[in-house]
């Protein structure tokens, strides 16, 4: 019994871990059964591919944009017209009825207004070069674009009113109203001389949790306010080495437990980065330079080529674009899905991702050249053609991103029917957050404090929380609050031990320093010389392999250690035994 009682105290710590974990688990089936269940209750559609469709035009043209309108979709082209005077309303533009994944023809009679044809013609007679560029759409009004000279922006707008079903011309002078959105949902500040920190190597101060400084040929990102040392978490060269702290420009923005930061070397374009304050990273993300869009409560950023989340968790996607625009942002019905748009103006290129807030993931990025959705969720896109051809290929997805979020009637006797999807996928979203927190490494700072705040706050958000009949999470996340408010006494234990395990650790590689320089320093004049050094050479080597015995030292570092000294007990072994041979030995 004594013995267990040791064991339990030894690996007290190990045990929380491994209880932290299997509650984990249980939570996690919990979820999912939940998730089943609100997909029987409410209609739930996933991010899948449907089929491969074709749209067949009556002119070789090169495919520029596709737009839906209930159930009919516009799609709009160039041809090369060559010696022809006249460009008729279909050689830019064909209708189709969209219906069971097919395209079927259809006149253009709701285009075909006279006062739109005749500025249509107008614009064909004054500006020779112009070309079908894009639809835009806000909530009432949908807007035919044609750039009007090899320049992509000179652009001329033909404005539609929607309404039942309908479009109703109203002029080709709105090209003013079609604004790109805010590409930052924050402000970004900028450093002044309050924050610059003077010394041996001067930095300046972000909000007094990261110091940065850019002189002597690199930046440099610290987490310690030490102007004594040049030394930091993370550094990259600059282009100009001589370059003082005040060359360079400093803006920075607060989102939580990160910091994007923008830094302007002399000479240079902007330098963009994330900070996280619990995982003490930096990551190099270039897009940030040009838009930053806030996830759905708060769970991280996203940008237009991958995401980085609250928790420390992101993923860049490989993109050969710069200069890239957000567009626009599309949330599902169901409250769980995002779509976040963002367009490549010259190469009219768009990039479409898709967030859900439960999983915490963005799917696989679409590139494309066109899109729409249609009012029951479907997304058709597709890439233009390298040649002008009458077939273009589309695809068709199902998606969540559908006009009105369907309910099953039938169902409102249902706990969860009761309860309401938003809410259910709220507290999904928020239970994956404590998930992921878990699987994180405990060098996190803060964890099992951000673990226990965030179950407490889940528990006291939610009635029905811990209703059985909604699979009682709340069960799990009251044992997994009390597993962490135990976890953060005991880490404190783990961190002295680790601690000391480090220095000890580097007691030792500093006598094995001193040993080294020694023996290298000392000319051999006697035997007792080589055997003084042999028996330092040995205790050591006793001390090291003692350190394996040390709680939570790191093996591969004292395995380094024991590794060169048996190099060096080895060498003067056989020095040893070459004086020994010597004849005035």
């Amino acid at each position: 019994m004594v013995e267990n009682n040791e064991t339990l105290d030894a690996g007290a710590y190990e045990i929380i871990k491994k209880r932290l974990s299997t509650q984990k688990e249980t939570l996690t089936r919990k979820l999912n059964e939940l998730n089943n269940a609100r997909k029987e209750v409410f209609n739930s559609t996933n991010f899948v591919l449907k089929a491969n469709q074709r749209i067949t035009t009556e002119n070789n043209c090169v495919a520029r944009g596709i737009h839906a309108l209930d159930n009919i979709c516009i799609f709009g082209y160039n041809v090369h017209f060559g010696l022809r005077t006249e460009i008729k309303l279909e050689d830019v533009f064909s209708i189709y009825q969209y219906e069971d994944g097919q395209f079927i023809p259809q006149p253009l009679n709701l285009i075909e207004d006279p006062n739109f044809l005749n500025d249509y013609q107008n614009l064909y007679k004054y500006y020779r070069d112009s070309i079908f560029s894009k639809f835009r759409r806000t909530e009432n009004y949908i807007y035919f674009i044609f750039q009007t000279s090899k320049n992509p922006e000179d652009l001329k707008a033909f404005k539609w009113l929607i309404k039942d079903g309908k479009l109703i011309y109203e002029n080709d002078r709105s090209i003013h109203e079609v604004k790109t959105p805010i590409q930052f949902e924050f402000d970004w500040v900028k450093t002044n001389l309050e924050d610059r920190r003077l010394g041996k190597f001067p930095h300046i101060s972000i909000l007094d949790k990261v110091f940065i400084e850019a002189l002597h040929g690199d930046i440099t990102f610290k987490i310690e306010d030490n102007t004594d040392s040049g030394k930091g978490i993370y550094s990259e060269k600059v282009f100009n080495t001589d370059q003082q702290l005040d060359d360079a420009e400093y803006y920075y923005a607060d989102l939580g437990n990160l910091i994007a930061i923008r830094i302007k070397p002399y000479q240079e374009d902007f330098r963009a980065y994330i900070f996280n304050l619990r995982t003490k990273e930096v990551v190099n993300i270039k897009s940030l330079n040009n838009s930053v869009v806030l996830l759905p409560d708060n769970q991280g950023v996203i940008f237009s080529n991958g995401y980085y989340l609250q928790n420390g968790s992101y993923k860049i996607f490989d993109s050969l674009l710069e200069n890239v625009t957000f567009l626009k942002k599309v949330a599902s019905p169901n409250g769980e899905d995002y779509l976040y748009v963002y367009c490549h103006v010259e190469s009219n290129t768009y990039i479409l991702m898709s967030y859900n807030i439960i999983q915490q993931v963005v799917e696989t990025p679409i590139i494309c050249n066109g899109f729409t959705i249609f009012k029951n969720g479907d997304l058709i896109y597709f890439r233009t053609e390298a040649e002008a051809t009458r077939h273009h290929q589309v695809q068709i997805w199902d998606t969540p991103y559908a006009t009105v979020f369907e309910e099953k009637e039938e169902k409102q006797d249902d706990p969860i029917y009761k309860v309401g999807n938003r809410q259910i996928v709220q507290a999904m979203a928020e239970s994956q957050e404590v998930i992921q927190l878990i699987n994180k490494e405990d060098s996190y700072e803060g964890l099992y404090e951000d673990i226990q705040k965030k179950t407490r706050s889940i528990i006291d958000s939610y009635f029905w929380i811990n209703n059985p009949e909604l699979n009682n999470i709340g069960e799990s996340l009251q044992q997994i609050e009390e597993i962490a408010n135990s976890a953060i006494d005991e880490f404190v234990k783990v961190q002295s031990q680790r601690k000391f395990a480090v220095e000890q650790v580097e007691h030792s590689n500093k006598k094995l320093v001193n040993l080294n320089f020694q023996i290298n320093s000392t000319q051999i004049e006697n035997l007792d010389q080589l055997v003084h050094q042999l028996a330092e050479a040995r205790s050591l080597q006793g001390e090291v392999i003692d350190l394996k015995n040390v709680r939570y030292v790191n093996v591969d570092s004292v395995d380094k250690l024991l590794e060169e000294l048996k190099n060096i007990t080895a060498n003067l072994s056989d020095k040893t035994i070459e004086y020994l041979l010597k004849d005035e030995a």
